[in-house]
C-alpha cells in the first residue's frame, strides 16, 4: 500500500481526495500547510506528495524545493494556475508532474499510478544494482587461484551466454581443447566448491551438456 500525503488548505478537497484515494487502496494523510507537511515527512514514510501551490505562510513552490532538498519523494503539483509559466515554475521547483484545478479524478488517478509505477521500477533497478554489487564483492573475496579468477571473470562477462569449453581453453587457459584433458573441468569444479564454502550457490556456473558452461547472476539458492 502506497502512502500519499495531500498538502492543501482546501479542507473539502482534502476530504474528497482522501475518500477517492482510499477507495483506490492508498493510505492517505492530509495537511493544510507546508511547514506541517515537512515536519510530518520527517517522521513518516511518504511515497507521493500531492502538493497545492497556494498555501499559507510558505507557498507550494517553496515546499517543493525543501522536499527535494531533504527527501527523494515524488511530487504531483496541484494548482488553480494552469498557464504554461506556472507549470514550468512547478516543474523547476521539483514537481514530477503538474495538474491544474479543477481536475478530472480519472486523470489524477492515472498520473498517480504513472508516478508510483516509475518510482517502483527505479527502486527495483536500484535493488538489483545493489545485489550485483554485493555479489561482485563476494566473488572478489573467494580464495581463487589466478587461473580460477580469470575463468570466473570471463564467464561473468558473458552472463547468461553459453561459453564453449574450446573457447575457455583458448581464451583463458591459452591452449587448444584436447578430448581427454580434464584440466578445465577441474578448475570449474574448484570454483564451485569454493563458492559453496563461502555461502554462495554453485548454480551461478551451470554446465550445458555437450556445449560448455554458462554463468548466471540470478539463481535459486543451492
Amino acid at each position: 500500500m502506497s502512502n500519499i500525503l495531500v498538502v492543501d488548505d482546501d479542507v473539502m478537497l482534502c476530504e474528497l481526495l482522501t475518500e477517492v484515494l482510499s477507495e483506490e487502496g492508498y493510505d492517505v494523510h492530509y495537511i493544510h500547510d507546508g511547514e506541517s507537511a515537512l515536519t510530518y515527512m520527517q517522521a513518516h514514510s511518504v511515497d507521493l506528495v500531492l502538493l497545492d501551490v497556494m498555501l499559507p505562510n510558505i507557498d507550494g513552490l517553496q515546499v517543493a524545493r525543501r522536499i527535494c532538498q531533504r527527501f527523494a519523494t515524488p511530487i504531483l503539483m496541484l494548482t488553480a494556475l494552469g498557464d504554461e509559466a506556472s507549470m514550468l515554475d512547478g516543474l523547476q521547483a521539483g514537481a514530477d508532474q503538474y495538474v491544474a484545478k479543477p481536475f478530472r479524478v480519472p486523470e489524477l488517478l492515472a498520473r498517480i499510478t504513472s508516478i508510483l509505477r516509475r518510482v517502483g521500477l527505479e527502486r527495483q533497478r536500484q535493488g538489483l544494482n545493489n545485489c550485483t554489487a554485493d555479489l561482485s564483492i563476494q566473488f572478489s573475496r573467494l580464495p581463487l587461484t589466478g587461473t580460477e579468477s580469470e575463468l570466473l571473470e570471463y564467464l561473468i562477462k558473458h552472463d547468461g551466454i553459453v561459453v564453449s569449453k574450446a573457447e575457455l581453453q583458448k581464451e583463458v587457459l591459452k591452449k587448444d581443447l584436447c578430448p581427454f584433458d580434464r584440466n578445465l573441468d577441474m578448475h570449474i569444479s574448484n570454483i564451485r566448491r569454493k563458492m559453496l564454502q563461502s555461502g554462495l550457490s554453485k548454480q551461478h556456473i551451470k554446465t550445458v551438456r555437450g556445449k560448455g558452461y554458462s554463468f548466471y547472476e540470478s539463481v535459486n539458492t543451492a
